[in-house]
């Protein structure tokens, strides 16, 4: 079992190397021009930490179509599949939309081969058939809420009793208060519980997966290692000469 937090640009100024946490779920994206402003330096500077990751998309499902929003979140996240655990968080209005959450699920799994979780309430868990998406094996993360009382240093002795959800025979992440403080941050954070160790949390990560990436035209090795966070030295190893339409290991 591992203790972290959730955080997004209501969290700046947060220094990550001066709290306590096992793992750091970050806000990427939402809807389909929105790129949170302290994404990529919050996963920087956990990744320089050794901490385990994941990363997330806002859902907005009464405004844009699933596919869009899909498209915008790996846009903007590529180089972080195999690396994190990519969520859907789904609390907007239209969270009755199941065959929407599903869509976007599926469509970020065509293209990276990873399976995302999804976030949302044991309220929103219970009130609709969330059949189809577990059973298509994607995990859940879950928020319930005893009170609003401060919870300090991942004390869980005040954190009542453990979400009962339907359709998951269990949940991935327990997110037990929005009320948490961590010695070395002053504000309010939002605390979670990940249920197993860190191989587990890189199996939902992907970690064992082959990336990949189709050439386009205009292609270059060097557009292509910056859009993904390698070197060309890299590719160049994995790969023979780079045409279009080619399937490049990255």
């Amino acid at each position: 079992m591992m203790n972290g937090i959730d955080i997004s640009h209501w969290q700046k100024g947060l220094n990550l190397s001066e709290i306590r946490y096992d793992f750091a779920i970050v806000k990427a994206t939402e809807g389909t021009n929105f790129v949170d402003p302290c994404f990529h330096d919050f996963m920087k500077k956990a990744e320089s930490l050794g901490k385990c990751l994941g990363f997330y998309h806002f859902a907005r499902p009464e405004k844009f179509t699933a596919q869009n929003e899909a498209k915008f979140f790996y846009a903007n996240t590529v180089k972080y599949f195999g690396k994190a655990i990519p969520v859907l968080d789904w609390e907007s209005s239209g969270k009755w939309n199941v065959a929407w959450a599903k869509e976007w699920l599926d469509a970020v799994y065509s293209m990276t081969g990873v399976k995302p979780l999804i976030y949302m309430s044991e309220s929103v868990v219970n009130q609709y058939d969330w059949s189809s998406v577990a059973l298509s094996d994607y995990g859940l993360w879950v928020a319930k809420y005893r009170d609003k009382e401060k919870d300090y240093n991942y004390d869980m002795s005040k954190a009542g009793k453990q979400p009962q959800v339907k359709w998951w025979k269990f949940f991935a992440l327990w997110q037990w208060t929005s009320s948490g403080r961590i010695d070395g941050y002053k504000g309010d954070l939002d605390c979670d519980v990940f249920y197993g160790g860190r191989d587990a949390w890189m199996k939902y990560a992907g970690s064992a997966i082959d990336r990949t990436y189709i050439v386009q035209e205009g292609d270059t090795l060097s557009k292509i290692a910056k859009e993904h966070g390698e070197s060309v030295d890299d590719i160049v190893l994995k790969n023979n000469l780079l045409t279009v339409g080619q399937v490049l290991k990255i």
